[in-house]
């Protein structure tokens, strides 16, 4: 195995002897068993086998009994949007008393509230549902309870040693004492699972078998965007999809993707088209825009798509700004990156964070300073578990929940200054200076090898995502033309060749300069990227997309 080092300060790790090997062999060697590429819907497992389920069930049934009045309380982000929206649709159709809730990024935080039962006790709210939420809200279950309302909750972030007791169920695969077989379900993947459960109760065989189909669209959307890996029954939920997404049951789906609609389609149209669309509304505006493009099929859709594409680009010009200034203001010294800032949106800095993390490889802690308090959203490289470092210092937080690699804090200002302190002198000591980012490279190529037909092959093993990337293909000695900035936005860079392949750097405006004075002098380069198809004005052609760069 040999190694470079790119542009970005990444090690480069490729094989000389690829050039030989066929890219099925290689991307074969991913999955245990050639029966992962072929599994379906009848191979997802029982949901009865999560802790809790058959609690959650009878309790549902008893309030569909009693004609009870039900509430859906749910994360202000798009994973929320997304797990209602299976809740919602279910058990609407059984003609369950149920309607929704949702605190206010800004206003509310993360979670349950006391002020939040107070309020659904007053209009006689006798159950709740919690999605993506709920594990560690010990005190509001309880206090929930002392008001007669009783509490399912539904979630999969980390579990701590102390969970609601009085809680009526707590459906989370990654509780300790639960047996089901697969742990890395996003939450809407636990939604569906919920619902399964549900319409089995309710469904006769024929339509339950029909009804999953349906209604996996939404649980694929939030398994990509949550960033799961594409293993298991996550791969069967997106591969599903995949097969009927042009006849999504929601008309709001099928319009954020309808340019689209004759592409060769993978997971990637999740994560980089439909999520972002909608997790801008909740971003800078709020969510339930974009549960009402899921949901609702009326004449109004079309003003709601306008609505929601506008809060995206103002979610990305914010996101550039605040990013950049970041760059100008933290200290890359330290093994953990802190940005604080007072004009930052709460909604933009779970993506300053997750950009900080990215171009320096270290924990980053991206802060909104307001008022008496501060409120993190905070990312790590895969080497390290941050949710395991805060864990630490959670006697610092107010609210605190997360995942190895994701989390969320919010601090007294009093007390920020010395746990910043006391991190940094834990996380100091450690070597994190010796990490660099790996990019392995699956095959050496010859560009005169690239075709459609190259491209049909490495299809097969769709859908790509986490768990199972798409390939990574570096040419060496590349004899290029030029390098351009693309003209409308400036963010990203395009390589010029006599091949007439679209060769697209993305967001790669800090190496522009650096490679223009290398064109000057050198020329060649070595390009590490991912193969793709790319549609424009009805045509189809190939398109490099651009990893990194090595400079020869």
């Amino acid at each position: 195995m040999q190694q470079k080092t790119s542009i970005k300060w990444n090690t480069i790790k490729y094989d000389r002897n690829t050039y030989l090997e066929n890219i099925e062999d290689i991307i074969s060697r991913r999955f245990e068993s050639p029966d992962d590429l072929e599994k379906s819907l009848s191979d997802l497992y029982d949901p009865y086998l999560l802790a809790d389920m058959d609690k959650a069930v009878e309790r549902l049934k008893k309030a569909y009994d009693n004609d009870e009045r039900v509430i859906i309380f749910w994360d202000y982000d798009v994973d929320g949007v997304t797990s209602t929206s299976i809740l919602m649709h279910f058990l609407k159709k059984i003609w369950l008393q149920v309607s929704y809730r949702l605190p206010h990024r800004e206003k509310d935080g993360y979670g349950m509230k006391n002020y939040f039962i107070d309020e659904l006790s007053s209009i006689g709210v006798d159950l709740i549902i919690t999605v993506d939420c709920g594990t560690r809200d010990v005190e509001v279950v309880k206090y929930a309870k002392e008001k007669w309302i009783d509490v399912i909750i539904t979630d999969h972030h980390a579990v701590p040693e102390i969970i609601p007791e009085d809680a009526v169920a707590l459906i989370n695969p990654k509780r300790s004492d639960c047996s089901y077989p697969f742990k890395h379900l996003s939450w809407a993947g636990v939604a569906y699972k919920f619902m399964m459960a549900l319409a089995r109760e309710y469904l006769d065989d024929k339509e339950y078998k029909s009804y999953l189909r349906e209604s996996i669209d939404i649980a694929a959307i939030w398994t990509v965007a949550d960033c799961m890996s594409l293993t298991g029954e996550n791969r069967i939920i997106v591969t599903e999809w995949l097969k009927q997404i042009k006849n999504s049951r929601s008309k709001g789906i099928r319009y954020l993707i309808e340019d689209k609609i004759n592409e060769d389609l993978d997971a990637d149209l999740f994560g980089f088209t439909i999520w972002p669309m909608l997790n801008a509304a909740g971003r800078l505006d709020t969510p339930y825009k974009a549960i009402n493009l899921i949901l609702n099929n009326g004449r109004t859709l079309s003003n709601t798509l306008k609505e929601i594409e506008k809060l995206n680009n103002q979610r990305k010009i914010l996101t550039k700004d605040y990013f950049v200034d970041a760059l100008n203001h933290v200290n890359t010294d330290n093994n953990i990156i802190f940005y604080v800032s007072k004009d930052i949106k709460h909604g933009i800095i779970w993506i300053v964070a997750w950009r900080l993390a990215e171009e320096f490889y270290k924990p980053t802690i991206v802060l909104i300073d307001d008022g008496d308090k501060l409120v993190a959203s905070c990312r790590s490289p895969e080497y390290f578990s941050i949710i395991d470092l805060l864990e630490k210092y959670s006697h610092y937080f107010s609210a605190f929940w997360g995942h190895k690699q994701a989390a969320w804090f919010t601090i007294k200002k009093e007390n920020f200054v010395k746990f910043k302190t006391e991190i940094l002198g834990e996380v100091n000591k450690l070597s994190f200076k010796d990490y660099k980012k790996e990019v392995s490279v699956d095959k050496l190529v010859r560009l005169d090898e690239l075709g459609f037909n190259f491209l049909s092959r490495i299809n097969r093993f769709k859908p790509f995502w986490n768990g199972n990337p798409k390939p990574v293909f570096m040419v060496e000695d590349l004899d290029y033309d030029s390098i351009w900035f693309l003209w409308k936005t400036r963010d990203h860079i395009k390589i010029m060749t006599k091949y007439g392949f679209k060769i697209l750097g993305f967001f790669m405006w800090d190496f522009y300069e650096e490679l223009k004075r290398w064109e000057r002098a050198w020329k060649k380069i070595d390009v590490v990227f991912e193969l793709s198809d790319d549609y424009w004005m009805g045509n189809r052609n190939l398109m490099l997309r651009v990893v990194d760069i090595v400079l020869n």
